[in-house]
């Protein structure tokens, strides 16, 4: 494995178990029992990953063409990837495995708390009340994947080899 691959795999490692923990914290702390705070987790996780990905492109720039450093994010999301799944589901299959029902209940109250109808409230529930520990892990997954991608495309335009 060439050095930039060592630190794709590296930094993928990193956002995953950042992110994981980062989850594991929230659920820790009855945090998703809080309707908004799920959605800022979503919008801490993407700001940690393309972070981390400025961070490894950064580290490649010099040896690496704009290709090279797509294929760099992409190896990295996917590391990512495989930790946030894995953390995910363990998170909420066995470690906390009330933890969708009780955001349900959660997001239930703050619907009605708002004043909207019962059959718009039933309506909104059905895909969280439908959430799996699998589903939510592979959102997750492939959320890690398609950020790092874009990401790594955006950043590997200025962060590359000039040649």
């Amino acid at each position: 494995m060439d050095d930039s691959m060592n630190v794709a795999v590296k930094y993928g490692a990193a956002l995953g178990a950042v992110v994981g923990a980062l989850g594991f914290l929230l659920a820790a702390l009855d945090m998703h029992m809080n309707p908004a705070l799920p959605m800022i987790f979503v919008g801490l996780a993407t700001i940690i990953n393309v972070l981390v990905v400025f961070l490894a492109l950064t580290a490649t720039a010099t040896a690496a063409s704009w290709l090279g450093q797509v294929k760099n994010g992409l190896v990295l999301g996917v590391v990512g990837a495989v930790i946030v799944f894995a953390s995910s589901w363990v998170m909420t299959a066995l470690v906390f495995p009330d933890y969708h029902a009780e955001f349900a209940t959660a997001q239930r109250a703050a619907l009605a708390g708002i004043g909207l109808p019962a059959e718009q409230v039933e309506m909104q529930m059905v895909a969280y009340e439908q959430a799996t520990a699998v589903g939510s892990a592979f959102s997750g997954a492939l959320g890690t994947v398609i950020t790092s991608l874009v990401a790594a495309a955006l950043i590997g335009i200025f962060k590359r080899r000039k040649d």
